[in-house]
């Protein structure tokens, strides 16, 4: 059994946690989005839906301050090939090799928000490598929907040094 210098930590780090806990969802949107911003709860899936480009790389580079590495710029050329990819991707399925010049690519299908495609990034250890690589500067995103597909969206991020 713990000593009571111990148990006191353990009760002050549990009330933060859910303090912390129902803070967040003091901030939940109707949506279900867990206070996140709209643009990275929004669904892809539907013909014409648009990607919120800035906030998904802002969560990237969010995530990359944590790991040390620096933030990427949005680079339209790379969201151009990005979107390319993406449309090939949906199309073939079968997820693209990393194209000339680029320095990371990452390529999910399934998930219909980039929070979802974020998450399963994150959580994978080859993903969470490439979107913490150091040596990338700039990026280019997309996702595809396509209704006639496998997985209806195709998400693809391309990076450069």
């Amino acid at each position: 059994m713990p000593g009571l210098p111990a148990l006191r930590i353990a009760l002050r780090t549990g009330a933060f946690a859910v303090l912390a806990g129902l803070g967040g969802c003091m901030g939940m949107d109707s949506g279900g989005g867990g206070g996140l911003a709209a643009g990275l709860t929004a669904s892809m899936a539907s013909p014409g839906a648009n990607l919120d480009r800035p906030t998904a790389l802002s969560m990237i580079n969010q995530y990359r301050s944590t790991t040390g590495a620096g933030s990427l710029t949005e680079d339209s050329a790379l969201d151009s090939q990005a979107q390319a990819l993406a449309a090939a991707y949906a199309k073939s399925g079968k997820a693209p090799a990393l194209p000339p010049g680029a320095s990371g690519l990452r390529a999910s299908a399934g998930y219909t928000t980039f929070a979802e495609t974020f998450s399963g990034w994150r959580n994978s250890p080859a993903d969470a490598a490439v979107l913490s690589d150091g040596k990338a500067r700039r990026a280019g995103l997309a996702a595809v929907y396509d209704a006639g597909s496998d997985y209806g969206v195709y998400w693809i991020l391309v990076l450069g040094g």
